[in-house]
């Protein structure tokens, strides 16, 4: 039997129900009918992109130092032999309510490269209108699923939540056995919001009804994933988004070409029991360490 195809939502109508209905059916979903979504995402991708152009070492000073929850620049492709091909930068900012004004909020985050100049408000911005979408997915959901009233502010004002964007490298060279852009595997959190490029010869795939299916995106969408965290809120009723990123088929036919994702990975408080883990850092945490880890 053929896979299922991802559900297409668009959020000036779906209801609660509907983003339960469509998670549950398929663990992730298409989401269209942001207005502000686009020119937010298209100024911070031009930011990101002008970062990870630069050498090295102009990149080194704002790089992960191996400890804590992800944050920074991260090249993966520096972390072992079968490493990931890609880098990536990554950050969390907290509440923006009590801070007086948006630069003292992103201030709250202590690694902003120096260059390009428009990275930090580009970042907070686009971050900002993911928050807002994220609390708004998330209150949906608790009202359709019937969650306990007191589980909400954890999810929301409280949240802990990571903007990243990957970089994948052009494969010029067959990559290294073993080596894909993205091994399978399950988001650490509780919804995913992903903006993703459409590469010709590889690129996102979602396990759907037993079988790996490519993940096209329409104009102006953004794909919604369960992770771990939702899967256990929801007492096992929404399972969580298996997927994976391939390399490219290598064929004359075939550019060996970049590939970049914008990931918004939302999380409750990491203080916040959930499921089996003791908090919701313990599963970060425990997940984050058998993942990717700086080589000692």
């Amino acid at each position: 039997m053929k896979p299922a195809p991802v559900p297409v939502l668009d959020l000036a109508t779906a209801t609660g129900a509907e983003l339960v209905a469509g998670l549950q059916s398929s663990s992730c979903v298409f989401l269209t009918g942001m207005a502000t979504f686009g020119a937010d995402l298209a100024a911070m991708l031009a930011s990101a992109r002008a970062f990870f152009a630069l050498p090295e070492r102009e990149k080194s000073p704002v790089r992960w130092d191996g400890t804590g929850p992800w944050q920074g620049w991260q090249p993966v492709y520096d972390s072992g032999p079968a490493a990931s091909p890609m880098e990536r930068f990554e950050l969390a900012l907290p509440d923006p309510d009590p801070f007086p004004d948006a630069d003292e909020w992103a201030g709250a985050f202590g690694q902003w490269p120096g260059h390009p100049a428009e990275f930090r408000s580009t970042w907070a911005r686009y971050y900002r209108t993911m928050r807002e979408l994220a609390n708004h997915l998330v209150t949906e959901l608790a009202k359709a699923l019937s969650a306990p009233a007191a589980d909400l502010p954890a999810w929301t004002a409280r949240q802990h939540s990571n903007l990243c964007v990957n970089h994948y490298l052009a494969q010029a060279e067959p990559p290294e056995p073993g080596a894909i852009r993205s091994g399978a595997h399950t988001d650490i959190g509780g919804i995913t919001l992903l903006w993703a490029e459409n590469n010709p010869g590889g690129g996102l795939e979602a396990r759907l009804d037993g079988a790996w299916v490519p993940v096209v995106f329409p104009p102006d969408a953004l794909l919604l994933q369960a992770g771990d965290l939702l899967r256990w809120w929801s007492g096992g009723l929404i399972p969580a988004n298996e997927h994976r990123v391939i390399n490219p088929r290598r064929a004359p036919d075939v550019e060996q070409t970049d590939r970049y994702s914008v990931v918004f990975f939302h999380h409750p408080d990491l203080d916040a029991p959930v499921g089996p883990a003791a908090t919701a850092r313990t599963h970060v945490m425990r997940r984050q360490q058998d993942s990717y880890t700086l080589p000692s």
